[in-house]
């Protein structure tokens, strides 16, 4: 048996056996065309049947959570509304920093890829905005287009990916959705959500105060949205705008409509979205479960080291990230993403070295407890529950309000990933459902992906193929 000391040199080895770094156009080295088999051989039995243990009813965790859940009272008044957790999360945040310093001396990992910059090396016209939202949130916006269209067929604005940024799809380089609509002459833009890359800046708060990171995805979905929709509108002249995105951008699009109406929906047109979450009571994915379980240590937690930041781009957490998915052993993070997403060959990891630069991006600890939250309850969606003493002072009720799903009136093209264990088809069809008639344009199940596959398809024309195609019927009105 292999002592404990030599497993620790295993994702070192993997950079030799199974490709190392990959190369600027995104390929691996040949001697990984030779060995992936045999790394695939070894894997995938370990793989399936840990794969089949990750279904944990739904019904278990609810009723779970009321017990787990009776630590709220305690984080807000002991742990959350005092100067302790701002000073210790303080010197958390100055110890990363060091470590991380002294790492990527080591190490160093690249800068954030910036979505005009890298559309300009590809050819593309790139223009980068700022949008200031009504409660000082900066928010970055850009704008693609290719430079070889006389004129332009739609805009169409791409909110960022859970965990991700406004970077969300350029990450295949010129397979990328952004660069396929450009290329057939769509104005594209690019939004941003609070907290994210892009966002991070406040004109009253610090992103190192737990002010900052107090919001979740109605932020997203009732402010950040409708500023940047607005903006978007106004610099195009256009009130009919098409929405693409994927998981939480659905998530905001409900919000947005349920707390707005039709002040915002009136400018779009359409909107195309993958594996959008609305409802995810029926979860199945092990590790996001277990999490749904400890959300109240993730609170404690987050409150007493981040500053309530759920922070993956923390400096040493991303170069560590980094180091291994894009530098070391990115078929190691290829069989991570399927343990946390579901089973699916559709992760094109030669590029992990490229979209590591930008994931995984921090959010704050309540936008992730939302999700987490509704783990279990079946048709659910509804605002935050801070508990019964907190709701009431924010809500003025001690339950939170539910989302009115139907207040989705424009058309919605949705699209489940069938071999997602995170946002499973059953519950996008359960949202489909439920929004207004008028709102039900189109559902359909692309059976060979996971919830990571919409950043790094492998076969990018199967998954944003049938988008861009009703895109274009929707634009010429034949179906």
């Amino acid at each position: 048996m292999l002592r404990t000391e030599s497993w620790a040199w295993m994702p070192l080895a993997l950079l030799f056996l199974v490709g190392g770094p990959s190369t600027s156009n995104g390929q691996q080295e040949s001697v990984t065309d030779i060995l992936n088999p045999i790394v695939e051989a070894v894997a995938n039995p370990i793989l399936e049947p840990v794969a089949a243990l990750a279904p944990i009813p739904g019904a278990l965790i609810g009723a779970a959570s009321p017990f787990t859940s009776i630590l709220n009272p305690l984080l807000q008044s002991a742990l959350l509304q005092n100067n302790v957790t701002q000073f210790s999360s303080d010197i958390v945040t100055n110890l990363s920093a060091l470590v991380a310093l002294l790492a990527n001396a080591a190490l160093p990992v690249p800068p954030y890829l910036r979505p005009d910059l890298e559309a300009e090396k590809l050819g593309f016209a790139g223009e980068n905005y700022n949008v200031t939202t009504s409660d000082g949130y900066v928010l970055g916006v850009f704008r693609v287009r290719s430079r070889t269209c006389a004129s332009y067929r739609a805009v169409v604005v791409l909110p960022p990916g859970i965990l991700s940024n406004a970077a969300t799809f350029i990450y295949i380089k010129e397979n990328s959705l952004v660069y396929r609509l450009a290329r057939r002459c769509f104005d594209v833009w690019l939004i941003t959500f609070r907290g994210y890359l892009f966002g991070r800046e406040n004109l009253l708060l610090s992103d190192t105060s737990s002010e900052f990171w107090d919001f979740y995805a109605y932020h997203w979905g009732s402010i950040d949205l409708p500023a940047q929709l607005k903006f978007v509108s106004e610099k195009t002249n256009s009130t009919r705008l098409r929405y693409m995105g994927m998981d939480q951008a659905g998530t905001a699009l409900l919000f947005m409509n349920h707390v707005h109406g039709q002040r915002y929906q009136r400018l779009l047109a359409s909107t195309y979205l993958l594996a959008p979450i609305g409802y995810l009571g029926r979860l199945s994915s092990t590790a996001f479960a277990t999490l749904a379980l400890l959300r109240d240590v993730l609170t404690a937690a987050g409150a007493l080291t981040l500053h309530n930041e759920f922070a993956l781009m923390n400096p040493v957490v991303h170069s560590v990230f980094y180091n291994l998915c894009g530098r070391i052993s990115p078929i190691t993070c290829y069989y991570l993403f399927q343990l946390l997403g579901g089973q699916t060959r559709e992760l094109n990891y030669p590029f992990f070295y490229y979209i590591a630069r930008n994931t995984l991006d921090s959010t704050s600890i309540t936008a992730f407890n939302y999700y987490l939250q509704q783990v279990g309850k079946i048709k659910y969606m509804a605002y935050f529950d801070y508990g019964p003493t907190e709701n009431m002072r924010r809500y003025n009720r001690t339950t939170p309000e539910n989302v009115n799903i139907a207040a989705t009136t424009v058309p919605c093209s949705f699209y489940a990933l069938g071999s997602d264990t995170v946002t499973v088809p059953q519950d996008v069809l359960d949202t489909w459902n439920a929004l207004a008639p008028s709102a039900r344009s189109s559902y359909e199940v692309l059976p060979n992906y996971n919830g990571v596959s919409p950043f790094v398809p492998v076969n990018s024309e199967g998954i944003y193929g049938p988008m861009i195609r009703r895109l274009e019927a929707d634009l010429t009105g034949i179906p």
